[in-house]
């Protein structure tokens, strides 16, 4: 490697010295680990120039390294410098290719040893900034630990005071010193390391420097009491203190401030999780699938608003209907109990109203474990014929139908990929949905979900491994699924995720807009539009797509976040702030 890079370099304005594995900014300085420095020093070599995995995998590991090393180490450098992947500004990521730096790296001033009498460098306060000398110094340190010392101080205070009869002028005369100590504590911190006007850089390792800090700070707290009690002694003496009143005011009774909630929308539906009755782990597939299958097909009816799967968990099974109006802003809900003896099938389903919580629909199904396609229908077409009364007239619900089911063994297969794919993602968690999705697809060949399962699961793991292969595998996938349903829109939504994080916005819009004209109320989709208006400049048609969300989904919290965010990034904090309110 070119030595003087060794010794240090600019990027923009942060100083990045390799053999200390320091990243220094105006505001912070942080460190890095060898391997990463060895990266990024090795993209310093060639600015502007695309750098093969390969390449970077040798220079920083030699025969050991592994891809996988390298994306960690690469979102390392990114998270230290503040990049983002899919806006960067100093290192970008070409799929198949490698990474380029995109910043030239600038020679380092303090690159030659000027002071080596002093065993560190010395650097002025405008040569570093007056942030970055508070925190070298340890000054916003010390600063927190008066904070939390003096907290402590006083709340010892209160309570033996009060328990031992102290005089009040007592509880007065803590309570100045420990604000008084304050600004002593953080010009005691700045002077223990000041020296000539410079700041001295003391290289210790780093037991030696957290040692040397702790020592700092405890002398800067104790000394700032000691002197702030001196301090407030002799004021007391020559001037007095304030002497608290003998019966302290009344306080004022503040009114309720009644919290606004979203409309509750005649047409708005949930579906809670179904109660396992039996515990088994083959009676919990069968409840999550036939909420996840019928929450689906109601999504897809015309005029029905259905709140997501994800608020709808966040209820327990048979909650009370007043707790789910509240929480879920909807005017009706479904819920239910499956339960399996041997061969036999059972499953009660009610549909309530969730302001009187009344029941508008109850009906048990006794039947043969093979029967669970046609229970599903069935609720689903019971469901949309019972809130018929908030539909248009005109309403069908051809979307409720299936144009295929699988066999009931290859959905079972599906169903623990699906599951497996929900949990937190790693590289174990990917293995097993897709081993899954395989075992669906070895029984069934043309089941069109397990390929999307696999379609999704590539996706969602695309931004953790780096690997563009999944890019090609997801694509693959997806297309799979779709050449046997073309209505499945969670694909075309999976898709313009994937384009979205990859920066290929116009594909990203026509995923979406196909996602929609199959499933107008698809959430993800919308917002989906208006990240990438947003990206694109195109400010109205961003915000008509975020509020397009929220008001599909009344009660989904997210939508309102996506919508606050995206009026703070414009400048409209008051608005923003409306909708975190909510």
């Amino acid at each position: 490697m070119n030595p003087d890079l060794l010794e240090g370099f600019y990027l923009n304005n942060l100083r990045v010295e390799p053999r200390k594995g320091k990243i220094t900014g105006r505001l912070r300085s942080l460190r890095l680990a060898p391997r990463a420095m060895d990266v990024l020093v090795c993209l310093a070599r060639h600015p502007g120039e695309v750098v093969s995995r390969d390449t970077l995998i040798t220079e920083a590991w030699g025969e050991g390294g592994s891809s996988e090393a390298l994306s960690h180490a690469v979102t390392q450098i990114r998270n230290t410098l503040d990049d983002r992947k899919d806006h960067p500004e100093y290192i970008e990521t070409l799929p198949r290719q490698g990474y380029r730096l995109l910043v030239r790296p600038a020679a380092s001033p303090e690159s030659g040893d000027e002071h080596p009498s002093t065993g560190g460098l010395q650097l002025s306060i405008h040569e570093t900034g007056l942030l970055e000398n508070l925190k070298q110094r340890g000054v916003l340190e010390t600063g927190l630990a008066y904070l939390v010392f003096g907290w402590l101080i006083l709340q010892v205070a209160d309570i033996l005071f009060d328990q031992l009869h102290v005089p009040a002028w007592a509880g007065t005369f803590v309570t100045v010193g420990v604000i008084a100590g304050f600004p002593i504590a953080l010009v005691l911190s700045w002077f223990l390391e000041f020296r000539h006007g410079r700041a001295v850089l003391h290289e210790h390792s780093p037991q030696a420097a957290a040692r040397r800090r702790i020592s700092r700070t405890y002398i800067s707290v104790l000394a700032a009491l000691a002197i702030a009690a001196v301090a407030v002694f002799f004021y007391d003496r020559n001037y007095g203190l304030p002497v608290p009143p003998t019966e302290a005011p009344a306080p004022a009774t503040a009114a309720a401030v009644e919290r606004v909630l979203p409309p509750v929308l005649d047409n708005s539906i949930a579906v809670l999780p179904f109660l396992n009755l039996d515990g088994s782990e083959e009676t919990e597939i069968f409840a999550q699938g036939l909420v996840d299958d019928v929450l689906g097909r109601l999504a897809r009816v015309p005029g029905l608003l259905v709140s997501s799967r994800g608020d709808a968990f966040t209820l327990e099974p048979n909650s009370a209907s007043s707790k789910v109006r509240e929480r879920l802003r909807v005017a009706r809900y479904v819920e239910g109990s499956v339960q399996i003896r041997g061969d036999r099938l059972r499953v009660i389903v009610q549909l309530i109203d969730s302001d009187t919580g009344f029941h508008l629909l109850s009906r048990t199904f006794d039947r043969l474990r093979e029967d669970f396609f046609d229970i599903r229908d069935e609720i689903t077409e019971l469901t949309v014929a019972n809130v018929r009364v908030a539909l248009p007239a005109d309403t069908q619900a051809e979307a409720t139908i299936s144009p295929s089911d699988p066999s009931l063994d290859a959905y079972v297969r599906y169903r623990q990929g699906v599951d497996a794919s929900r949990l937190p993602p790693s590289a174990d968690t990917i293995e097993l949905a897709l081993a899954r999705f395989d075992e669906a697809l070895s029984i069934d060949a043309d089941y069109a979900a397990a390929h999307a399962g696999k379609c999704l699961v590539y996706v969602d793991a695309y931004p953790i491994s780096d690997d563009p292969a999944f890019i090609d595998r997801a694509e693959t996938s997806c297309a799979q699924a779709l050449s046997l349903n073309p209505n499945l829109d969670m694909v075309h939504t999976a898709l313009g995720e994937l384009y979205l994080g990859t920066g290929r916005y116009e594909d990203a819009e026509d995923a979406y807009e196909k996602a929609l004209q199959t499933n107008p109320n698809s959430v993800a989709s919308l917002t989906g539009l208006g990240e990438i208006y947003r990206l694109q400049k195109r400010g109205e048609e961003a915000e008509e797509r975020f509020r397009q969300a929220v008001g599909l989904h009344p009660g989904d919290w997210s939508a309102y976040n996506n919508l606050g965010y995206f009026l703070y990034r414009s400048g409209r904090y008051a608005e923003a702030a409306e909708q975190y309110e909510l």
